[in-house]
């Protein structure tokens, strides 16, 4: 027998029901979702919503958690198929990975491929996707028509769409309708809410235990010389290089963006500057300070931070790839 309050259960049943009747996104649903989680905390509701490629009918579930297991409240119009026999056929292959209790799709995976902003590992960012989809369940984000249009338009300009015939072109090209787009600027919108949520409280005492990571380097470098490992020495051997029409210069570089050799750096180390090998030192290390340059990076250091440890602490269950390609991303 079922341990949970059974007010739950007929709410659960009644918003399963209407969100499946007026075929409401997941988005929306979610918003709707929040009652039952204000009242049920304990039974950590969730929501998972299913379009039926064969009839294109729509059903939601909602999931409970009880001390045995986990309980799914589904409902079902007539006449679309019940819940058991949802995507029967081949259903599975709609399915990339389980990051915790959200089931990512291929298709949203791809699209967040395009969509997502950090240089991470492939499988490790489609994890994310899942990680960051799930806390945005738990925690929704209100997101206004000002807002999404500003984001679109950010969007549009990064990407060089600039008119209504290259953006059409460009969704095409992805598959992507106009509602599509708008969700995925929506989600990027919630994202960038969510790390500053994230990085609010943590953000001074995170900045001073790393602070040395931001310092500022100055750092001399030469394409065919030698320079000496003292600073002033070397700046005058830089610009005797550069007065000789040789590849040299004085470059300013935020440490943690540096060269792992330069970072360490106690004298001359080889690196490489613009594609070019060349002989660096370290001539100056300015202390960082949590200005308008350095704390876009450290907050994004810090949400990092936290997202890698939120996917460290998630199960993961991929349903594609060979499992030598899909070891636990870190």
């Amino acid at each position: 027998m079922s341990t949970l309050d059974p007010a739950l259960l007929d709410e659960a049943l009644t918003l399963a029901r209407e969100l499946t009747r007026t075929r409401a996104s997941l988005r929306d649903g979610q918003h709707r979702l929040a009652s039952l989680r204000h009242r049920w905390p304990q039974a950590d509701p969730a929501l998972v919503r299913d379009e039926e490629s064969s009839d294109g009918s729509v059903s939601f579930d909602v999931l409970l958690r009880e001390p045995a297991g986990t309980v799914s409240v589904a409902y079902s119009p007539a006449p679309a198929l019940p819940w058991p026999l949802r995507g029967a056929i081949r259903h599975s292959e709609h399915h990339l990975v389980r990051v915790g209790t959200r089931t990512l799709l291929v298709g949203e995976a791809l699209a967040a491929l395009d969509f997502l902003w950090y240089d991470h590992d492939v499988l490790a960012r489609l994890v994310d996707t899942g990680v960051l989809a799930a806390e945005l369940e738990l925690h929704p984000v209100e997101v206004t028509d000002d807002e999404l249009q500003a984001a679109a338009d950010a969007y549009r300009r990064a990407k060089g769409l600039l008119d209504p015939a290259s953006t059409a072109r460009w969704l095409a090209e992805r598959g992507l309708s106009a509602a599509d787009f708008a969700d995925l600027v929506a989600h990027t919108v919630a994202v960038a809410r969510l790390r500053e949520w994230v990085v609010a409280d943590r953000l001074p005492a995170w900045f001073a235990r790393h602070r040395s990571d931001f310092d500022t380097l100055v750092v001399a470098w030469a394409a065919d010389a030698a320079l000496p490992a003292e600073p002033e020495a070397a700046l005058a051997a830089v610009a005797g290089a550069v007065r000789a029409g040789r590849a040299a210069g004085v470059l300013r570089t935020v440490a943690t963006a540096a060269a792992p050799e330069v970072r360490a750096a106690c004298g001359p180390v080889p690196t490489v500057v613009a594609g070019t090998p060349v002989t660096a030192v370290v001539v100056a290390r300015e202390p960082a300070e949590l200005d308008d340059a350095v704390r876009p990076l450290v907050e994004r250091a810090v949400f990092d931070e936290w997202l890698a440890d939120r996917r460290a602490a998630t199960d993961v269950e991929w349903f594609w790839l060979p499992r030598d390609r899909t070891a636990r991303p870190r």
